[in-house]
């Protein structure tokens, strides 16, 4: 495929980053939305773009077939999996907060595997994301050049949104680590759907990473009858939070 830096430079600019287990065709879509908009793009933009990619679906297949398999991700399972049962009930407050321990926990625990030293939980993501980058051109592991877009991409989302100074985040979506844990943002700040969505985008980046070592499909995780009954729930839970509002 070759190098993806054009997507990266575009998702960055808005706050995101290159995800894993998303058609090439649906990302070039999102880089045409993104610079067609310029300056007007908004985060309200972003997440109507991303919902389509974190559908019922998707997410009913991911928790059944992918978190619980995944090394190191799988120790989390319990707590991404009502993560996402709290983002279809329209508890995306909840949802973003199980997750941000999960990023963090599953991060190290992969570092720690890999032998990846790190100072800070920043550099924990980047020197990961530069192992997996060194992994892919020494052992010619996937599309070297794509990988490396992915993780350089990933590696700046990390660095200047979900883990840079509260005061310096620049969205007005809030996905940033520190505020939301620290209890710098309030009710107001957060709480949206693009929350959740960058959270389990990042949670989903992790599976990646940690498929580099594992038996584990590059690809999304294909529909079950356990998926599809799961997916069900969702839609359940998207009808209790509808009659909530």
């Amino acid at each position: 495929m070759g190098s993806l830096d054009v997507h990266a430079t575009a998702f960055n600019n808005v706050g995101w980053f290159l995800p894993p287990y998303v058609t090439l065709g649906y990302l070039g879509n999102m880089v045409n939305e993104i610079n067609t908009n310029g300056e007007s793009f908004s985060q309200i933009d972003l997440e109507n773009l991303l919902v389509r990619i974190y559908t019922k679906g998707h997410l009913s297949a991911m928790v059944a077939e992918r978190y619980p398999i995944t090394p190191y991700v799988s120790e989390f399972k319990e707590i991404i999996s009502e993560s996402v049962k709290a983002h279809f009930l329209g508890l995306d407050h909840l949802a973003v907060i199980g997750l941000m321990p999960v990023i963090e926990g599953a991060g190290k625990k992969l570092a720690d595997h890999r032998q990846v030293s790190y100072s800070s939980i920043r550099s924990v993501f980047e020197n990961l994301a530069t192992d997996c980058k060194n992994r892919s051109r020494q052992n010619n592991i996937g599309d070297v050049d794509e990988i490396e877009s992915m993780m350089d991409s990933f590696i700046n989302f990390t660095k200047d949104n979900l883990y840079i100074n509260s005061s310096s985040y620049l969205h007005g979506d809030k996905t940033n680590r520190h505020g939301i844990l620290h209890g710098a943002y309030s009710d107001s700040d957060y709480g949206s759907p693009v929350n959740f969505y960058k959270a389990i985008g990042a949670v989903e980046f992790l599976c990646f990473i940690s498929a580099f070592d594992a038996s584990i499909s590059w690809f999304a995780s294909d529909k079950t009858e356990n998926s599809l009954k799961l997916e069900n729930y969702y839609y359940m839970c998207e009808l209790m939070a509808n009659a909530r509002s």
